[in-house]
């Protein structure tokens, strides 16, 4: 899923639409994402040169292919550069930290990024990546709903609670790159929500519902547990994560068993003992 480059042709008007981010890696399982994540910022990059009216050395020989090598290689080390200064320095990390992180000065960084908002894309391109690995790790052991409700929202809390910092840089900077043929840049939580989405609509299908009707739910999810986990960051005496796991999944669970009960199928919406805690007697 490489970008166009500006030696090479887009495809006719009549192609069809190349599938999304999400889409891509639900589809192609876990082994994609890397790819999937490296060429969605190959998008970006190409976008960013040529606003800047930059060219791309030619790739017909040697020096111009271990150029683009270098340049990738290059790209992703100022990123690691970026996240760990993010880590050391919060979420309102300036470039001078950056710089200083990656032992190198400001203009060096915008040879390879066309202005600070191209990197901290790419940061976040990187959360992106992590986080739909998490998922579609999760999606890939099959477990029954209920489980996957409960499996899936630990394991982004256990991204978060690993470092909470990177997160809040993400919340500040959400965009990110997109697939080619799409727009320039998507916001962060629309891509987990399409993958949701796509989840959600083979669950529907799967029962006889109309998956169509997946979209509104896949969004909703994502803003759900967004503002809880963004709450929880900063809130992490009031709950453990375990407890907030056991918390959200409960309450989406309730509003999904209700959907398999509407077609007829034996599921239990109760929460388990103890997730809502009663007031003492």
């Amino acid at each position: 899923m490489a970008g166009v480059t500006d030696g090479e042709q887009a495809g006719s008007a009549d192609a069809p639409a190349e599938p999304s981010l999400a889409a891509r890696v639900l589809s192609e399982g876990m082994e994609s994402v890397s790819g999937v994540v490296h060429g969605a910022l190959g998008a970006l990059e190409t976008t960013a040169r040529r606003a800047s009216g930059k060219t791309e050395p030619s790739r017909t020989d040697g020096r111009s292919s271990r150029w683009a090598a270098h340049r990738a290689a290059r790209r992703d080390e100022l990123i690691d550069a970026a996240v760990t200064a993010v880590t050391q320095h919060g979420a309102s990390v300036g470039m001078d930290q950056i710089a200083a992180v990656a032992k190198t000065s400001k203009p060096v960084i915008y040879r390879y990024f066309t202005d600070k908002n191209d990197l901290y894309r790419a940061v976040s391109q990187r959360v992106v990546g992590d986080v739909l690995t998490t998922l579609v790790r999760v999606m890939e052991t099959d477990p029954p709903p209920r489980e996957l409700i409960h499996a899936s929202i630990d394991a982004y809390l256990g991204l978060l609670e690993d470092n909470p910092e990177l997160y809040r840089f993400v919340a500040r900077h959400p965009l990110i790159a997109q697939a080619a043929g799409a727009p320039d840049v998507v916001d962060f939580s629309t891509v987990v929500a399409e993958l949701l989405t796509q989840h959600l609509g083979t669950q529907l299908g799967a029962v006889g519902l109309d998956p169509t009707f997946a979209h509104p739910w896949g969004e909703a999810i994502v803003g759900f547990i967004s503002a809880a986990s963004t709450w929880w960051v900063d809130h992490r005496d009031a709950m453990t994560r375990e407890q907030l796991a056991d918390y959200l999944s409960s309450l989406l669970w309730g509003g999904a068993a209700g959907v398999y009960q509407s077609v007829g199928l034996d599921v239990d919406a109760k929460p388990a003992p103890g997730v809502f805690p009663r007031l003492p007697t």
